[in-house]
Formats: structure tokens, sequence, C-alpha cells
């Protein structure tokens, strides 16, 4: 299931190579292992954009492309990890965040509005940013090994069901 996800997002690199934003690294784009689909690649590209989906600064997806071409992993896995955090979810993801940080600091939590912009990251930042960016690396983290032990079982799984559908459901448990 997972490779059959992943299979068409590969399959369209070269609209990829067009965006405006992987102009700068269209030659590196050209290298196949950046477009590979198999389990390894994907599902520690997909554990890297849940990561970088829990950075608070915009253009994630610019981020998680950089770290997955210095990786050498399946770009649109990464990048597609980093749509975790979109307009809907992301002040969601930030209060969580904020609140778990406090908890682990053991420090009392502040009424603050979260915004994404640059005035907000210079000046409400401030006072909070200690259990903030805490609370997003914790659950970063947290949310990357939970992507990629998913992604991975996914992949197993839908591996062993294509197995035992060729052999023809035919399985024999202790056959003397």
């Amino acid at each position: 299931m997972p490779r059959r996800f992943f299979k068409p997002l590969s399959r369209q690199r070269h609209r990829w190579k067009d965006q405006w934003f992987m102009r700068p690294f269209r030659l590196l784009l050209e290298q196949p292992m950046y477009w590979s689909l198999n389990r390894r690649s994907v599902t520690r590209a997909f554990a890297l954009g849940l990561l970088i989906s829990f950075v608070p600064i915009p253009l994630q997806v610019l981020l998680a492309t950089l770290v997955a071409l210095g990786l050498r992993l399946n770009l649109p896995a990464a990048i597609f990890g980093t749509f975790l955090a979109n307009p809907f979810t992301m002040v969601p993801l930030y209060m969580a965040a904020y609140w778990v940080g406090c908890r682990l600091l053991d420090v009392p939590g502040r009424n603050v509005d979260f915004e994404m912009s640059w005035q907000w990251l210079s000046t409400t930042l401030l006072p909070i940013w200690k259990p903030f960016l805490l609370g997003c690396l914790v659950l970063g983290s947290a949310a990357a090994v939970a992507g990629y032990i998913l992604v991975g079982g996914l992949w197993h799984l839908s591996l062993v069901l294509k197995y035992h559908e060729r052999k023809g459901g035919k399985t024999q448990i202790g056959s003397d």
C-alpha cells in the first residue's frame, strides 16, 4: 500500500523539477536515489518530513527538501510528511507543543495567541521559546518515530499480503 501511494508522486519528478522552489536543485534531482521507492528511503524520508513539520518556521517544504537531498532520501515522501503542519493543524500542533514543553520544564503556561508571522516570532515567542521549542522537539520526534513505524509496518504488511496472494493463499503450517 505505501509503495502504491508514493509511486504516482515519484513518477511526477519531471513536473516537480519545474516548480519554482525546486529549480536550484534541478541537477541534483536527476539522481534516481531521490525518487527510488524502497522501504528504507521512503520510511526515513516520511519520518524526516514529520519531524520537520514541527519546526516553527515557514517554508518547511524547502527545509525538508534540503535535508532530504543531504541525506539522499526520497523527496516526495519527505515533502509529503511536512504536510502534517498545514494552516488547519498548525495552531493546535503548536499549542500542544507549548503545553508539552511547559509540563516537561515544570513552568506555568501562559495564554498565548499563536500566529504564524515574523512579528509574532520576534516578539511573542521570546518569553515562551524554551517550553515551545522543547515541545516541538519532543512532539516532532514522537511523530517521526510513529510515522516511521506506521509506514514501515504498512509496507511490510503489504509485502506479506502480496507474497501470500502470489502463493495462492495456500499456507502450510507444520507439514510433516
